[in-house]
């Protein structure tokens, strides 16, 4: 069986070359350190955010949510068990270390379920920098070599529907 579909979609190979072969030095040197931000260590910041914005019920709901990306993530990667770019594709410009499978984007995920519980507790300005930040981490893995656009894409679509299945879920089953 053929594990490689990522670069059987055309326009999926074709966003990515055009995303990852344009080199800043600007990119280079912020990605290198923003993409820590896509890490789930990074709730360390964003847990006092959420409190700020909506108290315990909005920690409550990032943290279930949370518990459900993490679920998810792992179950639909090592199920596909797709390659990085990198090991797909010649003249990769892979600006971290990888490890694991492709498919879909954990940072992703990870990102847009911020973005997702956010739309929940925060000001319209404080959604607009929670979505900034989330396209930045989407974009940045394509951007550094670590992934596909359409593993981006499906991480963003885990995120937000994690986002809101915990809010559903906290909303008319735990209140």
């Amino acid at each position: 069986m053929r594990n490689d579909w990522q670069v059987d979609i055309d326009w999926n190979v074709k966003l990515f070359r055009l995303i990852n072969s344009r080199r800043f030095k600007f990119l280079d040197k912020f990605y290198k350190k923003f993409y820590l931000m896509g890490k789930s260590y990074s709730l360390i910041i964003f847990y006092p955010i959420f409190y700020y914005f909506g108290k315990l019920p909005a920690v409550f709901d990032l943290t279930l949510s949370m518990i459900i990306t993490g679920i998810i993530m792992p179950l639909i990667k090592y199920t596909f068990r797709h390659q990085r770019p990198a090991k797909l594709l010649e003249n990769v410009h892979l600006l971290e270390p990888v490890s694991l499978k492709s498919f879909p984007s954990a940072d992703t995920a990870y990102a847009f379920t911020l973005f997702g519980v956010s739309l929940f507790y925060f000001p319209v300005w404080a959604i607009f920098l929670m979505g900034v930040y989330a396209f930045l981490i989407a974009f940045g893995r394509i951007y550094m070599g670590a992934h596909f656009p359409i593993d981006v894409l499906t991480g963003a679509v885990l995120g937000l529907l994690s986002a809101f299945l915990s809010h559903i879920l906290i909303t008319y089953f735990l209140v």
